[in-house]
């Protein structure tokens, strides 16, 4: 309604430049050689064309240990050729892991589910309906279908309470707008545009 819940708002400090990070540190255990300033740009270009977000955390580490359909190749600057294939969804994980960087805070479907549920009990039902993804780090293939995957089951487990005939299938709604890598920008333009002439 043109407000922002107080009470419901949460902060989640992992950011492109950090799953970055954590790429290259993934490269460096599998004997690629990185400089952390100087390649940066370059791993991050990498991240931005194959890193994925696992549907199936589980189901996907074992594809990577069992076959090669997930492994991918990347021509360097200076024409060297690396290959990637767990690194492509273990980098991205850290969004719903935050503890892979060290850190000790709940990941972004715990922080939604949070917030949703710490506005008023009426708002909450609407809410969970109207998640919408904005920002490059939610670009991802796979991030919008993993963050509602990991809200059922939040829902499921803690709302629920497993009750058997109860499902959250249709009570979460993620929209993933493909220009949304900008979207917070557009809308302060926006807005920015509107309020000149007041």
């Amino acid at each position: 309604d043109g407000f922002c819940l107080q009470n419901s708002i949460a902060r989640l400090d992992i950011a492109g430049r950090d799953i970055t990070r954590y790429l290259i540190r993934l490269l460096l255990l599998r004997g690629y050689v990185f400089n952390q300033s100087a390649d940066f740009d370059t791993v991050q270009q990498i991240k931005e064309k194959l890193c994925y977000v696992a549907h199936d955390l589980d189901q996907e580490r074992q594809l990577a240990l069992d076959t090669t359909v997930l492994v991918e190749s990347y021509t360097l600057p200076d024409g060297r050729t690396i290959k990637l294939s767990g690194e492509r969804f273990e980098a991205p994980e850290v969004l719903f892991r935050p503890s892979l960087l060290g850190l000790d805070v709940k990941g972004v479907a715990e922080q939604v589910f949070k917030v949703i549920n710490s506005a008023p009990m009426d708002d909450r039902r609407k809410l969970y309906k109207q998640i919408v993804l904005s920002g490059g780090t939610t670009m991802y293939p796979g991030f919008g279908t993993r963050l509602e995957r990991e809200l059922e089951k939040l829902y499921e487990e803690r709302i629920l309470k497993g009750q058997p005939d109860k499902s959250a299938k249709n009570v979460i709604c993620i929209e993933a707008p493909p220009r949304r890598k900008n979207m917070v920008f557009l809308g302060g333009a926006v807005y920015a545009n509107l309020v000149k002439d007041t």
